[in-house]
């Protein structure tokens, strides 16, 4: 992330499955995407990507987004088609997203 924590940004976790003969079009996929959204989204405070070693080929996004409405734009992106176009017959289950609220 780029910058500190702050109980004003709204933090989002994405859990991604993805077969295992897609992983490596899946990650590249979304290392594309998440250069983009920090290039290119005023709003994206910071945009990381991971696999699980504790479940391979389930890939984990940590996001950060100034706004509600900043988050909600970036799901209406040509990367975020782009992207979406490469992980659909890619997943091996539900994606999960989850938005995330302080507690300390």
């Amino acid at each position: 992330m780029t910058d500190g924590p702050s109980s004003e940004v709204l933090r989002v976790v994405a859990t991604i499955p993805i077969t295992a003969e897609g992983v490596a079009a899946a990650g590249a996929a979304l290392a594309a995407l998440a250069a983009a959204s920090e290039r290119d989204e005023e709003g994206c405070v910071g945009y990381e990507v991971f696999e699980s070693t504790s479940a391979p080929g389930t890939f984990v996004t940590i996001e950060a987004w100034r706004s509600v409405d900043d988050m909600n734009a970036h799901m209406s992106t040509p990367h975020v088609a782009e992207a979406f176009g490469v992980l659909g017959p890619l997943l091996a289950g539900e994606l999960g997203l989850h938005t995330l609220k302080p507690l300390a």
